[in-house]
């Protein structure tokens, strides 16, 4: 399930769904509604598995409307963040199909990096909000507001968050990150809270009742695991992963 193509995902999801409804949809909201340079909009059609209504792309990320559809976003998103923006993407959409009571009201907000059509990436905040539901109130379709926000986030780390009603957030978290859970043991997840505070190894020590020695052994074989090459990196790695 984890590789799975986001569009199987949605074909799948939403099979039980009637393809050709006679609803109609009024875009005039989004036809009269003026936007900045630095923001495109889409209505997405889970149902229909495609794009209603679409604007804003050429200003903002170089493309004309008529290029834009689902599969070119996300191919177009960068390849260090693809695989964890479909991941929520993919949970979030699952979690309002089976909690649906209150799912008028789910908004998820992600930021990851964006290819221009220039061929440089660009720090995008995807805001999806819903925007409409059946008489069972069971999501149908959801308005995708892109905004660059490059010059308030430089940084390479896919932020999200989802809000909805009586979430578990621990759990909701855990089932996002779930492969990241075993990278480092609980021992240095705990050791990594403090390192990333800049605690000394004589402060780790006597909170966990350890020697300075046996703290700087972890602190060393974390950055190994972890690939960096300093407690900097190491912060942006951890939540990056989810671990933070």
């Amino acid at each position: 399930m984890e590789n799975k193509d986001i569009n199987t995902f949605i074909e799948k999801a939403f099979s039980h769904f009637e393809k050709d409804r006679k609803d109609k949809i009024d875009l005039n909201f989004l036809k009269n509604k003026r936007l900045s340079d630095n923001e495109c909009l889409y209505l997405f059609d889970f149902p229909q598995n495609r794009i209603l209504y679409k604007k804003g792309f050429l200003n903002c990320l170089g493309y004309d409307d008529e290029t834009i559809t689902f599969d070119f976003l996300f191919n177009n998103i960068h390849p260090d963040d693809v695989k964890l923006v479909k991941r929520i993407t993919r949970i979030s959409v699952q979690y309002s199909l089976d909690n649906p009571t209150n799912s008028s009201d789910n908004q998820l907000f992600i930021t990851y990096r964006h290819k221009t059509a220039k061929g440089n990436y660009i720090k995008i905040l995807n805001q999806v909000t819903v925007f409409g539901v059946d008489k069972n109130n069971q999501l149908k379709t959801v308005l995708i507001r892109l905004l660059d926000i490059s010059f308030l986030d430089k940084t390479n780390i896919v932020n999200w968050t989802f809000r909805t009603s009586d979430l578990d957030e621990d759990a909701f978290k855990k089932k996002i990150y779930k492969h990241n859970q075993n990278i480092f043991t609980p021992r240095e997840k705990e050791l990594i809270r403090e390192i990333v505070k800049g605690s000394a190894n004589k402060e780790i020590g006597a909170l966990f009742r350890i020697s300075e020695h046996t703290v700087a052994t972890h602190r060393k074989n974390i950055l190994k695991k972890s690939g960096c090459h300093n407690f900097i990196e190491l912060e942006i790695f951890c939540k990056g992963k989810g671990i933070l």
